[in-house]
């Protein structure tokens, strides 16, 4: 079939460039374009979030994962052969990643629903020419009468636009409350073994020389808790700013006709470095 729309050049998208010619600066700007392009994708807001998209493609030209996010939010409005052309370009400016099988289904998927709408789209364009030959007289032979004239045209039905089923999940807050368990754990070993080396010093002299075993070993239990008490705050603060990033990253759950692109979605340790961090095979 051929689709005169994806004969169109790839002209406003912006030309691939390396990775190298993209600076910091230009990767959180980018970053921050695509975050309002985000939320204008959940409230609906398609065109807006289309512009957003490209704008931020347009600033970090290195970034091809950005085609099939621009793809679905026309998928989303509707405009499938857009959606389309978005995603072959995508094939062609990252030929080797990943997802290229899931791509390639996405792609066949919207090919199949846009030759299913053309048929009825053409019905509905001669519906008058058929209903006017319907209403005049009728031919002296049956044998001689179109088929298409005793055919009552077929009813047009309008694709479901997929939506979003789904908001951000609850496992980047299960990560913060983990690192916040640890933190607390930690700060709790820190006093405790505070305490003992407070207790230790007043039985020992400047010199550590002690009275007795037990003010040693008291002395040596607190300067471990204390070891271990600052190792558990370190690490509990880390991997609870990782769920606070993980959330704040994470792409909304959404219901789609065809496989989701995995370079959709961000995640914290995860894909493509995009502002310090990458988007993922989301």
């Amino acid at each position: 079939m051929a689709l005169p729309v994806l004969a169109q050049t790839a002209a406003d998208y912006p030309q691939p460039c390396d990775a190298s010619r993209v600076t910091k600066a230009d990767i959180d700007r980018a970053h921050t374009v695509f975050l309002s392009g985000k939320q204008f994708l959940e409230e609906s807001n398609y065109d807006k979030a289309i512009s957003y998209f490209k704008d931020s493609y347009s600033i970090d030209c290195s970034l091809h994962a950005m085609l099939p996010i621009i793809a679905t939010a026309y998928e989303r409005k509707g405009d499938k052969a857009e959606a389309v052309r978005a995603l072959e370009e995508y094939t062609k400016r990252a030929p080797n990643a990943s997802d290229h099988d899931v791509i390639e289904r996405r792609i066949r998927n919207l090919k199949d629903q846009l030759a299913r709408d053309q048929p009825a789209t053409s019905a509905s364009a001669s519906a008058p020419s058929a209903t006017a030959t319907a209403s005049a007289p009728p031919p002296s032979s049956s044998a001689e009468q179109s088929p298409a004239t005793s055919a009552a045209p077929p009813m047009v039905t309008a694709e479901a636009i997929p939506a979003r089923t789904g908001g951000h999940s609850a496992l980047p807050w299960m990560v913060v409350g983990v690192g916040g368990v640890v933190a607390v754990t930690g700060a709790v070993l820190l006093g405790v073994g505070a305490g003992d080396v407070s207790s230790a010093a007043n039985q020992c002299t400047p010199d550590r020389h002690c009275s007795t075993k037990d003010a040693v070993d008291t002395g040596n239990t607190g300067r471990n808790l204390e070891n271990f008490g600052g190792i558990g705050i370190g690490v509990g603060l880390a991997v609870a700013a990782a769920g606070l990033l993980w959330h704040f990253l994470e792409g909304p759950a959404e219901g789609q006709s065809a496989p989701a692109p995995s370079a959709a979605h961000i995640e914290p340790v995860v894909a493509p470095g995009y502002a310090g961090i990458r988007l993922a095979h989301w």
